[in-house]
């Protein structure tokens, strides 16, 4: 993720109360950078402004949100999606998830608190990652660091008679 703060968000419905309803509900929380769109032709025609999550129904008339997330991820595997779907089918959400969405949420009265949750959950969970890899690639350094000084310092004591180790 870009952007911890103000993540890019953008927000795919073709319904066009519903895209207003979202949109709405998630500048009004924390999330000022959102981008609407009311289908999946139009989302992925913008998908070079890098968004960082992709909210999305699964069921369109030109192309499902599952081929959006496949073909977004073909070239940016770490944009993040949420389904925001009106079907309520356990299979298809299955499928959706098994495919690598990180969230699966009907549409209901609880819909918009539940998405701003996933997407608060997915910035910490992101956030955390990215950190932890930090730390990670810190140690290793510091390993070689340490690695290079013993080798130096041992390379000094073998070959020069006024530094002796030994």
């Amino acid at each position: 993720m870009q952007n911890y703060r103000h993540p890019l968000i953008f927000v795919v419905e073709d319904n066009p109360v519903y895209n207003d309803l979202i949109t709405g509900v998630l500048k009004a929380r924390q999330f000022k950078n959102v981008r609407s769109f009311s289908n999946t032709d139009e989302c992925f025609k913008n998908i070079t402004q890098n968004p960082d999550i992709i909210v999305l129904n699964y069921a369109y008339s030109d192309f499902t949100g599952l081929d959006l997330m496949k073909k977004v991820h073909e070239t940016r595997p770490d944009v993040i999606f949420i389904f925001l779907s009106g079907q309520n089918n356990v299979e298809v959400a299955v499928k959706i998830m098994r495919h690598g969405a990180f969230d699966y949420i009907v549409k209901n009265d609880k819909a918009p608190d539940n998405l701003i949750n996933a997407i608060q959950i997915a910035v910490k969970g992101e956030k955390r990652q990215t950190t932890q890899k930090s730390l990670r690639k810190g140690a290793i350094l510091f390993f070689i660091l340490v690695l290079v000084l013993i080798i130096l310092i041992f390379s000094l004591s073998l070959f020069s008679d006024d530094f002796k180790l030994f």
